[in-house]
């Protein structure tokens, strides 16, 4: 209830601000300062974490610290595979995984667990198949009905059944090279203070269309601000494919939420909260499927959306409270602004609308300002993330626009996702991302 209260409370607050802004000149020109102090930020940003990200791919195409296979005093790593009705890809994910390179003494450092989440295809068959009688790879099945019907909760259920100190999560559409695993485990060194730690995500079918290329700008341009909100001691987070934690940091906190819609953005707000951060990876890469329609797209980012306003609801209080240094607050306040933005300019437009017909008409600067700030801070953080992979001139501006107008849709998933929170049914929890058809990933 404290939830729902929270994002009516949200919108209705959008509502005021975007009645005042389009109504008096000086609130007006109050909120454009506003919008113009954030984009100094946001350009600052994808400058630092620009540079981080360079660096690190630099380093590691240099060969310096190249993976040797051999995990040394490296952790032994498990690592979970939730899979339901996912027939069609998990077999090729097993075999990824089977034949990652790290080893101690000519035995695997790591495990592979894949929960097989009450299938009704093959999926379970397909993941044994894929890796016969191999110790350090298992596959299990977890009942329907057997609790929510949420990632979290799979996750929750492979913990009993893990032996290693650092637990990661791998979707069961990803490919890995085999260095993976070495490079993700020495990338922490970098910042051996942090409890949790981030890969790369990149499209294995970005050529598809120009939907797919979009999501891989949308991933470099992440990244970027990821490095960036690190680098400047903020909070940065994890992103559910790719993501480790150190098991004593997962079980202090808590462990898994089973009853999260985004189990990732869920933890690593709490993390936050009890004092722990999440550190980056950038040179090791994890290859997924981006969406190939509109309608999976739409599906996936309102439920993305939901997830992380909810944990921002629920736990931004307690963060912001706690003992945390002053630079994450500011981080985690900056980061919440950006949900701001959507429901100020569906609030402006409505309002501005509104005004049409009354004697005095509403200043439409406001919504133009909103719209434009948001899509300039988004190009400013994908020129970061592009320029740091080595794009220059009209093939770095031409990516980066699309990128930003892309990222555009966010102007209207937030807003609807707030109405959902705050007036709708409560989430069942398990949305099944729909897979593409077979192909040569080359």
């Amino acid at each position: 209830m404290a939830t729902r209260l929270f994002a009516a409370a949200f919108l209705v607050a959008s509502a005021a601000v975007a009645w005042v802004t389009i109504t008096i000149p000086l609130a007006a020109r109050a909120l454009q300062l506003g919008i113009a102090i954030s984009m100094a930020y946001v350009a600052w940003l994808a400058w630092r974490g620009s540079r981080v990200l360079r660096h690190a791919l630099e380093d590691a195409a240099s060969g310096a610290g190249e993976p040797t296979g051999v995990a040394g005093d490296l952790p032994f790593v498990s690592l979970i595979v939730p899979a339901r009705n996912e027939e069609s890809v998990i077999g090729d994910t097993v075999r990824s995984l089977h034949a990652l390179r790290y080893h101690r003494a000519g035995t695997p450092a790591y495990e592979v667990l894949v929960i097989d989440d009450g299938s009704t295809d093959g999926t379970g068959n397909a993941a044994r198949a894929a890796a016969p009688a191999d110790r350090h790879v298992q596959v299990r099945r977890r009942e329907p009905g057997s609790g929510p019907a949420t990632k979290g909760a799979v996750l929750s259920f492979a913990m009993p059944y893990l032996a290693g100190e650092v637990v990661g999560v791998i979707d069961a559409d990803t490919r890995v090279d085999p260095p993976f695993l070495e490079r993700a485990m020495r990338a922490w060194r970098r910042d051996p203070t942090a409890e949790a730690l981030q890969v790369a995500r990149l499209p294995r079918n970005a050529a598809v269309s120009w939907l797919t290329r979009a999501q891989a700008e949308e991933q470099l341009m992440d990244m970027a601000s990821q490095c960036g909100r690190w680098v400047t001691d903020g909070t940065a987070e994890l992103r559910g494919n790719g993501m480790f934690v150190r098991r004593a940091a997962l079980d202090a906190c808590g462990g898994w939420n089973e009853l999260a819609l985004t189990e990732d953005l869920e933890l690593s707000t709490r993390l936050s909260a009890y004092g722990r951060h999440v550190t980056l990876a950038p040179e090791a890469v994890v290859g997924e499927e981006a969406v190939e329609t509109v309608g999976a797209l739409w599906r996936q980012r309102l439920r993305w959306a939901e997830g992380s306003l909810r944990r921002l609801l629920e736990h931004g209080p307690g963060l912001l409270t706690g003992s945390e240094p002053m630079s994450r607050k500011a981080d985690f306040l900056a980061f919440t602004g950006e949900f701001l933005i959507p429901p100020l300019f569906v609030g402006a437009i409505v309002a501005s609308l509104a005004t049409i017909p009354l004697p005095r008409s509403a200043d439409w600067t406001v919504p133009i300002s909103l719209f434009i700030g948001y899509g300039l801070g988004v190009f400013l953080l994908a020129v970061g993330g592009l320029s740091a992979v080595g794009e220059r001139g009209f093939s770095l501006v031409g990516r980066a626009t699309r990128g930003a107008l892309f990222l555009s849709h966010w102007l209207v998933v937030v807003p609807v996702a707030l109405t959902r929170i705050a007036f709708g049914r409560e989430p069942t929890g398990f949305v099944q991302t729909p897979r593409a058809a077979p192909r040569d990933d080359g």
